[in-house]
């Protein structure tokens, strides 16, 4: 339910680990936290982080320049400017950064990313705003959670798997669908959710670059049983050229 504000004191060296690890600990000793709030937080920090931060001494400088699907999409204006979108989950958030300069992990990889990822956003580019819009932007933190978690730009490497999703992920996992002008169960027309219909794009253009990894079997299959898909991939290219002027 809630989202710590460690991250800013933790990444930039205000905060030890073990300080925050001894005091969840403690207050679970007391009986105040229930156990599994407080397995997936010593996870996070003792699992994630550190695998994070070797993923990032191990791959060296030039990790952060790896490009593996060819995303060339200029950053999209909404990204900057939360007038430049009427998606509500992207405009909501875009607004909370502005607020706070941050915003939890879950809106960062399956809203920001997410887009970023579908729409083929230039990865070094999303990287640079990353860095420039988050309080908590620490450098061996964003280069892997970016290239290779956030828009799978490292082929692979991180994770096994791209974390693509169309807008009813969106809608299963939030409240922001409710009032969006953007209808996540429709891949076509007007009315149809951004999300929803580039999340079925990017699976055609990278079809056969995902073809040999199981974990992406499911998806294949769906895509290869629709019967619209040309008529996606018209939209997708008609909802990117109004992704990349801000009027949608």
């Amino acid at each position: 339910m809630h989202h710590s504000l460690l991250s800013p004191y933790l990444n930039n060296g205000l905060l030890h680990p073990q300080e925050v690890l001894d005091a969840a600990l403690e207050r679970f000793s007391q009986g105040d936290i229930p156990i599994a709030s407080a397995e997936g937080f010593v996870r996070q920090l003792i699992g994630w982080r550190e695998y994070v931060y070797a993923m990032y001494w191990h791959q060296g400088e030039e990790y952060q320049k790896r490009n593996g699907l060819g995303a060339t999409t200029p950053l999209l204006p909404l990204f900057d400017d939360a007038a430049a979108t009427s998606m509500k989950c992207v405009s909501s958030i875009i607004r909370d950064i502005d607020t706070r300069a941050w915003v939890h992990h879950i809106p960062r990889l399956m809203v920001l990313s997410n887009l970023a990822l579908i729409a083929g956003v230039q990865p070094q580019e999303f990287l640079a705003w990353m860095r420039r819009r988050f309080i908590d932007a620490a450098e061996w933190v964003m280069v892997p959670n970016v290239i290779g978690m956030g828009v799978h730009a490292d082929g692979g490497e991180m994770m096994t798997k791209p974390y693509a999703a169309g807008g009813a992920y969106i809608s299963r996992m939030s409240n922001y669908c409710k009032d969006c002008p953007y209808n996540p169960k429709l891949r076509t027309g007007e009315t149809a959710c951004p999300f929803t219909t580039l999340y079925w794009d990017f699976l055609a253009r990278h079809e056969e670059a995902f073809s040999g990894n199981h974990r992406m079997a499911q998806q294949l299959h769906g895509l290869r049983r629709l019967s619209d898909l040309p008529e996606v991939r018209a939209r997708a290219a008609t909802v990117l050229q109004a992704l990349t002027s801000g009027k949608i």
